[in-house]
């Protein structure tokens, strides 16, 4: 009968300890589940969710180099070179007319993108491949746009419009081909409606900007590639 005592008290000391072993395991287990995941490669998902974006989001740039262009004055001195990260934080809003640039040559508008950013702001991006920034202009308009050819009114979604002059550029080839294809581009975000190239002719290029009011706005310039960037703030 002791036998018996012993060898049951045996067998119940082994099993405690196998559960306890397989408790240690189990807990083992979830920590390195645990590290893992902690430590799990998101690139592939990134890169899927970029793959996946045919919107009108914009691509991030490497070396991008800002200046934030002042407001319209005869004596203001040309902005020194900054980073982009900077230039983008700047102070720099407002509604008045802007104006900088002033390629020596004939600059051709290579493309036009838009994104809305979740800091508060809608983006418009004209791109000019590795040409400088040509002489450029930006105002609200107080009347209406007009066609350079025709001279008729261009419409344009809206409340107001911001007019982007931009001179000594075009935005067509040699062989007259349009460099830049989507010549009217419905945007539908919550300060940019629309943008429409109202303008390119005899080395003058207008893109007028359709906005849900008369948002204060900024301009960068931004380099490789060379961009022209004006951003408008979104109501609160």
């Amino acid at each position: 009968m002791r036998l018996k005592t012993a060898g049951w008290a045996m067998a119940a000391v082994l099993a405690l300890a196998a559960c306890r072993d397989e408790g240690g395991e189990l807990r083992e287990a979830t920590e390195r589940r645990r590290a893992e995941m902690a430590n799990r490669d998101t690139t592939q998902d990134r890169d899927d969710d970029v793959a996946a974006d045919t919107g009108t989001r914009l691509p991030a740039f490497t070396g991008d180099t800002g200046t934030r262009a002042p407001a319209a004055s005869s004596d203001t001195p040309a902005p020194a070179p900054d980073s982009s990260r900077r230039a983008a934080s700047a102070a720099g809003w407002g509604t008045a007319p802007r104006q900088g640039g002033g390629a020596p040559g004939l600059v051709t508008l290579r493309g036009v993108r838009a994104a809305s950013n979740p800091q508060g702001f809608d983006r418009m991006v004209l791109e000019f491949g590795d040409a400088p920034v040509p002489r450029w202009s930006t105002a609200y308009a107080t009347r209406p746009v007009m066609s350079c050819g025709s001279g008729e009114p261009v419409r344009v979604e809206g409340a107001r419009w911001l007019r982007v002059r931009l001179q000594t550029a075009q935005a067509h080839d040699d062989q007259g081909r349009p460099t830049v294809r989507q010549r009217r581009l419905p945007l539908g975000m919550p300060a940019l409606r629309e943008m429409v190239i109202s303008c390119d002719f005899e080395g003058e290029v207008e893109v007028v900007l359709g906005v849900s009011a008369a948002h204060p706005y900024r301009v960068l310039q931004l380099a490789n590639p060379t961009r022209l960037v004006i951003d408008f703030q979104r109501q609160p």
